[in-house]
């Protein structure tokens, strides 16, 4: 994380330089505004999860639409126009991630991996353009690391053996997650979301105390629902 970030900010303080000077020397005008701002809220992850990320197309595709927010905001484009470019990019996002990049399809079970790590076994699920249920009933959950993207993700931890504490690190671009969690499970959300969000749909709210479950991560265009 610290050499991605160092990676950006070089590269930003490189291009604002760079402008500076040719801003200097007449040969390319332009006047510093902060119109449209907003949309280095969906750039930025984006940029991250480009060079930390295994799936290269989400994040690429999100950097795409981020600029053309920025575009649509300083009025470079119009908003119409802006929409139908988006759409275009998902669609070419789609055949891309089809022809190179393996992905779970309907129905198909995933391959779920699982590392070592601080002395946990975490599950590493990826799953890309289809809809998937996972279920962990009678297996100790530590913890997993999700990316997701274009789809539906079903994570029903009812059953699960949790006895201190775990964690999900969502990665979650164009789709949807939906967290199943048992009664008395003390669930934290610490998510980041950009065009997207998390809903706490749970009848009973237990936030505190242990076993614990501590939800992160980041979430654009898409959605976590979590519920028991």
């Amino acid at each position: 994380m610290k050499q991605a970030f160092k990676i950006i900010l070089g590269l930003a303080l490189i291009a604002a330089g760079v402008l500076w000077i040719l801003s200097l020397t007449g040969v390319l005008t332009f006047e510093f505004s902060t119109k449209g701002w907003w949309a280095l809220f969906v750039i930025v992850p984006c940029l991250f999860g480009l060079i930390n990320d295994k799936d290269k197309v989400g994040p690429c595709i999100g950097i795409g639409v981020g600029v053309l927010l920025l575009l649509a905001a300083r009025d470079v484009i119009s908003w119409n126009m802006m929409w139908q470019i988006a759409l275009a990019l998902m669609v070419i996002g789609f055949g891309i991630q089809l022809l190179f990049f393996k992905g779970c399809h309907h129905h198909e079970a995933c391959e779920i991996k699982t590392v070592s790590r601080d002395g946990k076994n975490i599950r590493r699920i990826e799953t890309a353009f289809g809809k998937q249920n996972l279920t962990f009933a009678g297996e100790k959950f530590e913890g997993a690391d999700v990316q997701t993207s274009f789809g539906g993700l079903t994570l029903n931890l009812k059953g699960a053996e949790i006895t201190d504490q775990a964690f999900i690190d969502l990665n979650v671009g164009f789709a949807g997650v939906s967290i199943i969690v048992p009664e008395g499970l003390a669930v934290q959300i610490a998510v980041t979301s950009g065009f997207g969000g998390v809903s706490d749909k749970r009848y009973t709210k237990v936030n505190s105390g242990t076993p614990q479950l501590i939800i992160i991560g980041k979430v654009g265009f898409g959605g976590v629902e979590i519920r028991n």
